[in-house]
């Protein structure tokens, strides 16, 4: 009984300071693993949640980068997903663990560039992502992306795709496609169309 009240304790407390950090519309369900970090001039408006999320992820936003879930967003342990930009993902989206999602380099690309940036400390504004390119990141609904992928910026998945596991998507996927491999290709289309597994009621 003392362990469950605990525990409970616990989630409050979680839930009061990620909600610090988060604008959350309606109930969410975080976990011990979930995590958001604001920096660079970020507030809790530039992250919003909505309701029947569950976010078991690490969520960061630099230099007021948006990152927005919409409802019903389903989200992995391990995940990390980083906006200096802007990501958007689509109501009943299922995200797996260990997924990396990124709308920027998180360097510059001139060798001169990154050669300062790594001289300088860690708490140097060269270290800053808004020094490297960025591009917007937009995820459909119902998509499902499987463990270990990697998103990169500037990538638009269509709705009611999927992603296999360990892909890296670089392109932009239409809807109701299946995209594999590094770098991602489209493997089949009209994933609609296919026959149901499961009958309506």
């Amino acid at each position: 009984m003392f362990n469950k009240v605990l525990k409970g304790i616990q989630r409050f407390y979680l839930y009061q300071k990620l909600k610090s950090k988060a604008t959350i519309l309606g109930k969410i369900d975080f976990s011990s693993s979930s995590k958001i970090v604001l920096s660079d001039g970020s507030t809790k408006e530039d992250i919003v949640i909505h309701n029947n999320a569950r976010v078991y992820a690490k969520l960061i936003s630099q230099n007021k980068g948006k990152i927005i879930l919409e409802e019903t967003v389903k989200i992995g342990s391990g995940t990390i997903i980083g906006a200096v930009n802007y990501i958007k993902i689509g109501s009943g989206t299922a995200i797996s663990d260990s997924v990396r999602i990124f709308d920027n380099n998180n360097h510059p690309v001139h060798p001169e560039d990154r050669r300062l940036m790594y001289q300088s400390p860690w708490n140097s504004p060269l270290r800053k992502w808004k020094n490297s390119e960025s591009k917007p990141i937009i995820i459909g609904k119902n998509v499902w992306i499987g463990q270990n992928t990697r998103i990169n910026k500037g990538v638009t998945i269509g709705d009611n795709s999927i992603v296999a596991a360990n892909t890296v998507v670089t392109k932009d996927v239409p809807p109701n496609s299946i995209v594999a491999g590094n770098p991602g290709k489209i493997v089949k289309t009209d994933i609609d169309k296919l026959p149901r597994v499961f009958k309506e009621e």
